[in-house]
């Protein structure tokens, strides 16, 4: 079970080391511009998962479920705070090796004019434990890279991996 503090600690420990990075795309945030560097976590239910045989089923965090706390511009607009995230997609040949996956991410981000709700397709290249993930928005990219670390199942048939947490840091910017 993870504590209330932990994750607003390491959020605040990733939007810190994301700032720089931020900092150095401003040029880029004039105005209705996306710039962003992002830092996200969020539980995966895999179903039927992941195991040494290929297969093909669905992935969903059930809605909103997870955080996503960003550090610069969307369309403009200045970032003020933590955000929901979430998706559903499908895949197909699946294994504990590797998987492509593609489906929707829906968000919301809060920003100094208000909450920013962005729909976008998800593409995800996962190798192992690596996982690669862009997402096409309206106007707007957002690719990021991150663990998915196990939290049910082990990769075998008797107990294929059926849910994981899923940590990214990644940018979104202006098509």
């Amino acid at each position: 079970m993870r504590s209330t503090i932990q994750t607003p600690l390491r959020i605040g420990g990733a939007l810190a080391t994301l700032a720089a990075a931020t900092l150095l795309t401003a040029p880029a945030q004039a105005s209705g511009k996306t710039s962003a560097a992002c830092a996200s976590q969020f539980t995966s239910t895999i179903s039927p998962g992941f195991s040494t045989a290929p297969s093909s089923g669905t992935q969903t965090t059930n809605g909103e479920t997870g955080t996503v706390a960003c550090v610069g511009k969307i369309a403009g607009r200045r970032i003020t705070g933590i955000g929901s995230i979430g998706y559903d997609s499908t895949y197909t040949a699946g294994t504990c090796a590797s998987e492509t996956t593609t489906g929707t991410v829906r968000g919301t981000i809060p920003t100094a004019a208000g909450d920013q709700h962005l729909v976008g397709a998800l593409t995800v290249h996962r190798t192992a434990l690596l996982i690669r993930a862009q997402v096409q928005f309206d106007g707007i990219r957002y690719s990021a890279i991150g663990p998915a670390i196990p939290l049910q199942g082990n990769c075998t048939l008797a107990t294929p991996l059926q849910r994981v947490l899923i940590v990214l840091t990644g940018t979104l910017s202006s098509k």
